[in-house]
């Protein structure tokens, strides 16, 4: 077969979405799509997700199960992301689940996947439109609560997708709050990503004093080399 003579296999899956798209686009939005309120003993989708029950899941939506219902145990989509189910947030997400809507303790879906290092659901999350750079009630976002936790990758992949790097909670940076807790390598790639080295509290203490103060020399020299003012 000759080459070049019809569309790539990439051209027909764009124009496909594009497709899918406007046809959404010119729908009303189904019912189960509405934001509501219930409790989770009144929420048969909350147990089927909790149960990893796909085929469950995927009945109920049928029916006209309601997929942004909020309750005291979070959303359904939440619930998914907590139990690690990818299958059921996939699921979830192309029936039109909403990404942003806030659960049990004021976080959203990726930050419950960040914080718990899930780098697979947080792609998920991300390419459905979740808010990379959201805040929860205290103040922190997905890559705060990541980079807290340590998870590297996770990191990695949220200021890939514009997290932003120089966020900064109750007065203090995030690269402050990872030299605090003496983590190098993480420091290192907010560094690498474009952390502010003298970002200054209302105080006026950079990270570079709280290395100093921890008496951690590593983290000392990688903000010093990265052009903390010494």
């Amino acid at each position: 077969m000759a080459q070049g003579t019809g569309p790539t296999f990439h051209t027909v899956l764009l124009t496909l979405m594009i497709s899918l798209l406007l046809a959404g686009c010119a729908s009303p939005k189904p019912s189960n799509l509405a934001q509501r309120e219930a409790s989770a003993a009144n929420t048969p989708l909350i147990e089927a997700v909790s149960r990893g029950d796909f085929e469950k899941v995927q009945a109920l939506a049928e029916s006209g199960a309601s997929l942004n219902t909020l309750t005291e145990q979070g959303t359904p989509l939440e619930a998914a992301v907590k139990a690690r189910e990818d299958r059921i947030v996939w699921f979830l997400l192309s029936e039109g689940a909403s990404p942003d809507l806030v659960g049990s303790a004021e976080r959203t879906p990726l930050m419950t996947a960040a914080a718990n290092g899930d780098r697979r659901l947080v792609r998920l999350l991300l390419s459905a439109g979740a808010d990379v750079n959201a805040r929860d009630a205290g103040g922190a976002t997905p890559v705060m609560l990541a980079a807290r936790s340590g998870h590297l990758p996770v990191v990695k992949v949220l200021l890939a997708a514009g997290s932003n790097v120089n966020v900064s909670q109750d007065g203090r940076s995030l690269l402050m709050q990872i030299v605090e807790g003496g983590d190098l390598l993480t420091a290192e790639m907010l560094v690498a990503a474009g952390a502010d080295v003298n970002y200054r509290n209302d105080r006026g203490v950079t990270a570079l004093d709280i290395a100093r103060a921890e008496n951690n020399r590593d983290l000392e020299m990688l903000l010093i080399q990265a052009g903390a003012e010494i």
